[in-house]
C-alpha cells in the first residue's frame, strides 16, 4: 500500500524531472567535453557501455531542477543542496570547477551514467532514483551506495585522469 501511495505521489515529479533532464542533457553534450582516455577507461570499469557517448561541463554552481516548492521538499529529503557539486543527467555530466580534478568525483558520476543506461535512461533511472531518496532516504539508497562503492575505482586512476 505504501509503495502505490509513494508511486502515485512521485510520478508526477518524476515526469516533471525526467522533461527537464533530457533538455538539459543537450545543452551538456553540446557544451561539454568528451572524456579523455583515461576517463574512458574509468567509465568501462564502472560499467558504462557507451563511454564515448558521456561529456563533461564545468560549471560554477550545479543547476536545481525544480520550481520552489518541489526544490524546498527535495533540500528537506536531503536530495538537493545548494552544495552539490556534481550531477549526471544521461550522458550528460556536470561538475563544479572547483572539483573537476576528482577523480572519485567522477567515478561516482560515471556510476550514475552506467545506471541511466542499465535501467532504461530517464525515467526508469529517475524513477526508482527519486523513490530512494523518499525510502530508504539520501544517501541510504542502492543506487547512491552503488555510485559511492564506484569511487574506489579511481583510486587505481591516474591523478591526471580528470586534468583539461
Amino acid at each position: 500500500m505504501f509503495g502505490a501511495v509513494v508511486n502515485g505521489l512521485l510520478s508526477p515529479l518524476v515526469w516533471w524531472v525526467a522533461r527537464w533532464a533530457r533538455l538539459r542533457e543537450a545543452t551538456i553534450l553540446c557544451a561539454g567535453q568528451p572524456l579523455m582516455p583515461d576517463q574512458l577507461a574509468l567509465a568501462r570499469a564502472v560499467g558504462v557501455a557507451a563511454p564515448e557517448c558521456v561529456r563533461v561541463q564545468p560549471v560554477a554552481s550545479v543547476p536545481m531542477p525544480l520550481p520552489q516548492p518541489l526544490r524546498r521538499a527535495a533540500e528537506l529529503l536531503g536530495c538537493l543542496s545548494p552544495h552539490i557539486v556534481g550531477m549526471t543527467l544521461g550522458y550528460g555530466i556536470v561538475l563544479r570547477h572547483d572539483v573537476c580534478g576528482d577523480p572519485a568525483l567522477l567515478a561516482h558520476e560515471l556510476a550514475h551514467v552506467a545506471q541511466y543506461e542499465r535501467l532504461g535512461r530517464f525515467r526508469g533511472f529517475l524513477r526508482q532514483y527519486v523513490r530512494e531518496c523518499v525510502w530508504p532516504g539520501y544517501p541510504r539508497g542502492p543506487l547512491e551506495i552503488e555510485a559511492r562503492a564506484a569511487e574506489s575505482l579511481a583510486v587505481r586512476a591516474p591523478r591526471s585522469a580528470l586534468r583539461r
